[in-house]
């Protein structure tokens, strides 16, 4: 019940699955128009397969860490998000209650839906990274079996506001049936959005197609990521850079592909589904500040998003970003400024509207998007109606301002050229953007150029003051680690230096660095060890900026001490804290039940059927940590009687055993056992038994040591504590068991050095199977579900081999 999704979980799938386009179109009573059978390569075979997940989660980089603070009503509850791939586990802790079953849902149960589900939409009950974008979201499933759009009545009648497809087919280059049919639904149901994952395969060469030949462009992974209406999403790491399979654009027809990124750094599958959330956070601002009006429209959603985006990597749009990087936080402040029109344009028509800026602005941005009809299958090119976005000041209403354009000419030098102002005609979306705005009126002109039928179109619009510092995080809510690095967050659209400074419990304050770089957005701080309360600020020129104040405390781990028929007791690691917030779960959420100053509780049965429960401190001004790896304590294999029993080195050939009791009532005798090749042998004994604290050093041998505690009681019941480990590593850096080991089986990784380590297994052929960051001296590490068979774990530490080892799985 207690998951660690986003340390254990890196299960890559391939599926095959067997799909005929031109049927579904059929079943889902799509338009006669839209099908071309005599070209349409759409009716050809494929086999979906999930694009990875993430082995990193960080609500920071896209903002959703300061949303979640400022507008914390708005989590997606109303709404559901579909996932369209294999079924999620619907018995999660993180998406209790929230679980809606459709008719079309897989019955095949995948990590990777579990993992995308709960980065969009996860409740954080599980760990605190296990809270996802939009965690009020219900949640539904969808199987990928069918690679056509679902039933529309069927979404409607869940409430599904949004599907998130994390998967892709291999690269298609062209506008198939599939592609039609998603602009299709989408014109049919305008407040329905479709978020696609870009693909993985951003260093891979399309064979067909007018970029055929031309490495690292036009890689997208499925034709229907070729839609217009959709949302294609790729993937950066947590420092904006765009990672090296991310897929790339242009779409087919020279179409600006993917539309935005997001952090995902093992992968487009995450960067989706945190796209997918931000979605429904911008659906539920819409609704909060636009009350009496119905749903936005995906042409509104998309606007917002793609004109609050933060422009990374290469300056500018372009084939690899889109229109940038996602910022939840500018996308709901521009709905709570107001900074949105929407309008209708009829053929040959221009519709004027007028925006004021001031005079300390900076970055004046401006999006347009609308919902174009569909073309048919296997156009030269997919856009229907073109309208035309111009912007004039009013101090020179003869200058026109037009939005950006890149060039789509199949030759490497175009497709990486710069964008220039200039007349769209691809796209559905154009964007124009000013760095230094003249301040005044505005006028905004939408021109409807060619058009078929009248046109709706929605626009957002922003600004920066050049003046303004906000700290994105940590913020309230979150928390710095001791003796780890924090990641410092900051938007400004200042450049220059600055200096950056913290304090610890209102102490003096301390320089963390004197010349950081403004306009890079972002500082790593190796915070101190310390507990407490924590402040940070920006000293620019005669500004100080400061920041929230914040909690600074390790993560609390919850442990079952005794677990009898009348009672259980839970406890954890002692801080300097004066009291302890309890939690349980739920319906859907943990919830507060008790504050304690002890760092243990006891819960007598009768009046308690809670199972999960989780702890965190509270620190000085009722400033609350986070909430550790929930627990199920029947879940535990902790008997009654044994509250906690540790096992240290204590030097190079002896152990230090510590097992403290719940109680010493009817307890005979306590014996200390040692596992070896035939079993637990005796290595102290301990009668009588007067102290609930019980310690004594006994032999260990050169590397893995196993050691248990046993409790007679007078009535000749024997009671085991659960076995603890002591490595003795006498060098020998590494120890994997284990081994062999279960196919899909947990694995434990003991590390003596875990400065900048990964875990790597490949197999016999060298191929990469898994990669997974080290963070603690004991790991635990979720294998793949994989066949039996000789595999090879490497261990990376600083980008060098440092020693490689083989590993046999086993069914």
């Amino acid at each position: 019940m207690c998951r660690m999704k986003f340390c254990l979980c890196f299960f890559f799938a391939v599926i095959s699955i067997k799909v005929i386009g031109q049927k579904s179109v059929i079943q889902n009573g799509l338009n006669k128009h839209l099908v071309d059978s005599s070209k349409s390569p759409v009716s050809i075979t494929r086999k979906p397969v999930t694009e990875r997940e993430l082995t990193g989660f960080d609500l920071s980089t896209n903002k959703v860490n300061l949303a979640h603070k400022l507008w914390p009503q708005l989590n997606g509850k109303g709404s559901t998000i579909s996932f369209k791939e294999e079924l999620m586990d619907t018995a999660d802790i993180d998406f209790t209650g929230r679980y809606l079953k459709a008719p079309s849902a897989s019955k095949v149960l995948q990590t990777h839906a579990t993992t995308m589900t709960t980065i969009a939409a996860g409740a954080g009950n599980s760990y605190y990274t296990g809270k996802g974008v939009a965690w009020g979201a219900n949640i539904s499933s969808s199987d990928f079996n069918n690679l056509m759009p679902d039933n529309l009545l069927e979404l409607q009648q869940l409430k599904v506001a949004l599907q998130n497809h994390s998967y892709g087919v291999g690269i298609e280059n062209y506008y198939g049936l599939d592609a039609a049919a998603y602009d299709q639904q989408l014109n049919q149901d305008s407040s329905l959005l479709h978020v696609f994952s870009a693909g993985n395969l951003g260093d891979k060469t399309s064979s067909a197609g007018q970029y055929q030949g031309i490495a690292g462009f036009a890689n997208l992974t499925g034709s229907f990521k070729m839609a217009k209406n959709n949302l294609t999403v790729g993937a950066t790491d947590s420092f904006y850079r765009v990672i090296s399979i991310s897929s790339r654009g242009p779409a087919y027809d020279g179409r600006i592909k993917p539309e935005i990124v997001a952090l995902g750094e093992d992968g487009s599958s995450g960067a989706a589904a945190i796209v997918s959330g931000i979605c429904l956070l911008i659906r539920d601002a819409f609704w909060l500040y636009h009350p009496s009006k119905k749903p936005p429209s995906s042409a509104m959603i998309k606007a917002i998003l793609l004109n609050s985006a933060d422009d990374v990597d290469q300056p500018g749009v372009d084939f690899k970003t889109g229109f940038g990087s996602a910022n939840a936080w500018r996308a709901i402040k521009t709905i709570q400024d107001g900074q949105l029109i929407q309008g209708q344009v009829a053929a040959n028509q221009t519709v004027q509207h007028q925006i004021s800026i001031p005079s300390n602005a900076k970055n004046l941005k401006l999006t347009i998007c609308w919902i174009d009809p569909p073309a048919v299958a296997n156009s030269s090119k997919a856009l229907i109606n073109n309208l035309d976005l111009e912007m004039l000041h009013s101090s020179n209403p003869n200058t026109k301002i037009l939005p950006w354009v890149l060039n789509s000419s199949p030759d490497v030098a175009s497709l990486q050229a710069k964008a220039i102002r200039g007349i769209d005609s691809l796209n559905n979306v154009e964007q124009i953007s000013i760095e230094a705005p003249l301040s005044g009126n505005y006028q905004i002109n939408v021109i409807g150029k060619n058009l078929i039928s009248n046109q709706a179109y929605s626009i957002a619009w922003q600004y920066e003051l050049a003046s303004d510092v906000v700290f994105t995080y940590p913020v309230k809510g979150n928390q710095v680690f001791p003796t780890k690095n924090n990641i410092i967050r900051w938007e400004t659209a200042m450049s220059g230096p600055a200096i950056l400074q913290y304090q610890i419990n209102n102490g003096s304050w301390i320089n963390i660095a004197n010349n950081v770089n403004l306009s890079q957005k972002y500082y790593s701080w190796f915070a101190p060890d310390s507990i407490g309360l924590v402040q940070l600020r920006m000293l620019i020129g005669q500004t100080i900026q400061p920041s929230d104040t914040l909690a600074i405390a390790p993560i609390i781990s919850l442990k079952t001490g005794f677990n009898c028929t009348d009672s259980f007791l839970l406890y954890w690691p002692s801080l300097p804290v004066k009291n302890y917030q309890v939690y349980r779960l739920g319906p859907q959420y943990l919830e507060p039940l008790l504050v304690t100053a002890d760092s243990s509780v006891v819960f007598q049965k009768w009046n308690n059927t809670n199972q999960i429960f989780t702890v965190a401190p509270i620190l000085p001004q009722n400033i609350k940590g986070l909430t550790g790896y929930a627990l199920d304590y029947t879940k535990q294999q902790i008997a009654c009687y044994v509250k906690g029993f540790i096992a240290d080195p204590s030097g190079l050939s002896s152990a230090q055993l510590n097992l403290e009791l719940g109680t010493t009532y009817l307890v005979k005798e306590v014996v200390f056992e040692k596992k070896s090749a035939t079993g637990y042998s005796t290595v102290f004994t301990m009668n009588p038994v007067t102290n609930q604290n019980i310690s004594a050093i006994v032999p260990a041998s050169k590397g893995l040591n196993l050691y248990r505690a046993k409790i007679e009681l007078e009535n000749g019941s024997i009671i085991y504590s659960n076995p603890e480990q002591v490595l003795i590593f006498d060098g020998n850096p590494f120890y994997v068991f284990p081994n062999p080991a279960p196919s899909g089986s947990l694995l434990k990784l003991m590390s003596e050095n875990i400065d900048d380590l990964s875990f790597m297994l490949t197999d016999l052929m060298g191929k990469n199977l898994m990669k997974q960051k080290i963070s603690s001296y004991l790991e635990y590490i979720q294998l793949p579900l994989i066949p039996q068979g000789v595999y090879y774990v490497s261990m990376i530490q600083s980008g060098v081999l440092i020693k490689t080892f083989p590993i046999i799985v086993v069914k």
